[in-house]
C-alpha cells in the first residue's frame, strides 16, 4: 500500500469515527445495562463485516472480540496495524530475513491427515515452504523416511512443460527413482536413446552399455539438463544433482583439463556416471552426496588417473629416402585399383598359399575353383584374368 492509500484509509477511518460519535448521525440506539448504567453501543453482525471487508487487519480478530469496541477502538486497531505494516517495509531486506529465520524455530506448522496419490488428488502439505535446512540434512531426513529404493518409478511426469518431453528413455525413469540404483547413466537422458529405432532396437536393453554413446559436448549438456529436470520432478528434495551440475558449469565443462581430449563428451559421461554410482553408493549407505566442492577433488582424482597420450610435433620436411617415390607411386596405383567381378579362380593359390591339389579346390560356397593365373589389368575393369597354367607371384611382378 502507498502512502496515498493509506492517508485514504485513515481519512475514511475518521470519517466513520465521526459518525460513530455523532448519534443523530449514527441513529444506533445503546444496548441496556442491567445494572442501570449506560454501556457504549455495540455494532451491528452486518457493520461488522462492512468494517472488516473495507479494513483487512480487523479479519485477524474474532467477532466476539470486535462487537465489544467501540468503533474507535476498532479504526484506531487498523490505524496502529497500518503504522506497524509501514515500519515493516521501512526495514533493511536482511533484518527481515534474519527475523524470518528466527522465527522458523518457534513457529510450527500442524499437518492435518488426508490422502494423496501422486496424480489427481494432491495432499496439501505438498505445498509448504522450502525446507530451509542444509542439502545433506534433507538428503539424510529423506533416507530415513522413504528408505533404500525409494517409492515406485512413474514416467509420466510433466516435461513436456517446461521443453523435454520425450527426452529420457523408459529405463531413465526406472533408475532415477532408485535412489540406491548404480546402473544409472547419463546415456539414459540422451534423447538420441529416445527414438523410435532406438527404442525398437535397445527395448530390450537392460545395460547400460547397450545405448549409444554421447557424441558432442552439446549433446552432453542436453543430456545432463534432462537428467537434473527430471530429478527435480522425481525427486525435489535430492541436491545432488544440482551440485554435480554447478561444479561443470562453474568449470566450463573441465574445458582447461580437456583442451587436449579428442572426445571431451566421452570423458565427462564417464566422470558424471562414476559421480552417480557413487552417490548411490552413498545413499545405500546413509551418508551425504558429493557437494560441488567435494566433486572438485574427486575430478581431479578421476582425470589424474586417466592415460596421458603425448603428443609429438610433427617432423620438418627432409630429404626422400631412395625409392621413395617409387613406393609412392605404387601406393597411389593401389588406391586407383577398381573392384573386379567375381572370377572361379583360386587366388590364395596364386599367392603360393594353397595347399590343395588341382580340381579339388572349392569356395567358402561350395564352388569349384581352377588353380590359374589371376592376373587382369588394374587400368581396365572388364579385363579378363590371364588364365595361363602359373602362378601370378612368379611371373607378373
Amino acid at each position: 500500500m502507498s502512502e496515498g492509500e493509506a492517508e485514504d484509509v485513515l481519512e475514511e477511518a475518521l470519517d466513520i469515527t465521526r459518525v460513530e460519535r455523532d448519534p443523530v448521525r449514527r441513529n444506533v440506539n445503546p444496548l441496556p445495562d442491567p445494572a442501570g448504567n449506560q454501556q457504549a453501543p455495540r455494532i451491528a453482525a452486518a457493520d461488522l463485516e462492512i468494517l472488516k471487508g473495507r479494513f483487512p487487519h480487523l479479519a485477524d480478530f474474532s467477532d466476539q472480540f470486535l462487537q465489544s469496541r467501540t468503533t474507535d477502538e476498532l479504526l484506531r486497531i487498523e490505524s496502529t496495524s497500518l503504522k506497524l505494516r509501514d515500519a515493516e517495509r521501512g526495514r533493511d531486506a536482511e533484518d527481515r530475513l534474519h527475523a524470518n529465520k528466527t522465527a522458523l524455530a518457534t513457529k510450527m506448522t500442524t499437518v492435518q491427515a488426508g490422502t494423496d496419490n501422486r496424480w489427481t488428488v494432491l495432499h496439501p502439505a505438498r505445498f509448504l515452504g522450502g525446507a530451509a535446512c542444509t542439502a545433506q540434512q534433507l538428503w539424510s531426513t529423506a533416507r530415513s523416511v522413504i528408505g533404500l529404493t525409494g517409492h515406485p518409478p512413474l514416467s509420466n511426469y510433466d516435461l513436456t512443460a517446461v521443453g523435454l518431453g520425450g527426452f529420457i528413455t523408459s529405463k531413465g525413469w526406472i533408475e532415477l527413482g532408485n535412489p540406491a540404483s548404480v546402473k544409472i547413466s547419463l546415456k539414459l537422458f540422451n534423447i538420441n536413446n529416445c527414438s523410435a529405432r532406438a527404442s525398437s532396437v535397445r527395448a530390450s536393453a537392460s545395460d547400460p552399455l547397450e545405448f549409444a554413446e554421447v557424441r558432442d559436448l552439446g549433446e552432453f549438456k542436453l543430456a545432463l539438463r534432462a537428467l537434473r529436470t527430471a530429478a527435480q520432478f522425481v525427486c525435489p528434495w535430492n541436491m545432488s544433482y544440482l551440485a554435480l551440475e554447478g561444479f561443470l558449469i562453474q568449470t566450463d565443462y573441465c574445458k582447461a583439463e580437456l583442451a587436449g581430449d579428442d572426445r571431451p563428451a566421452s570423458t565427462l559421461t564417464q566422470f558424471v556416471d562414476f559421480i552417480l554410482q557413487t552417490n548411490a553408493d552413498r545413499w545405500r549407505d546413509s551418508l551425504g552426496f558429493l557437494s560441488t566442492g567435494e566433486l572438485a577433488a574427486y575430478w581431479a582424482s578421476f582425470h589424474g588417473a586417466r592415460p596421458k597420450v603425448q603428443q609429438h610435433p610433427a617432423p620438418g620436411p627432409g630429404p626422400a629416402p631412395p625409392g621413395a617415390s617409387r613406393i609412392m607411386a605404387g601406393n597411389s596405383e593401389r588406391r586407383k585399383r577398381v573392384r573386379f567381378p567375381w572370377v572361379d579362380v583360386c587366388h590364395p593359390w596364386n599367392m603360393g598359399k594353397c595347399g590343395k591339389a588341382a580340381g579339388s579346390c572349392v569356395s567358402s560356397r561350395g564352388v569349384p575353383l581352377r588353380h590359374v593365373c589371376d592376373w587382369r589389368d588394374i587400368n581396365n575393369p572388364t579385363a579378363p584374368v590371364c588364365g595361363q597354367d602359373h602362378q601370378r607371384a612368379l611371373f607378373h611382378q
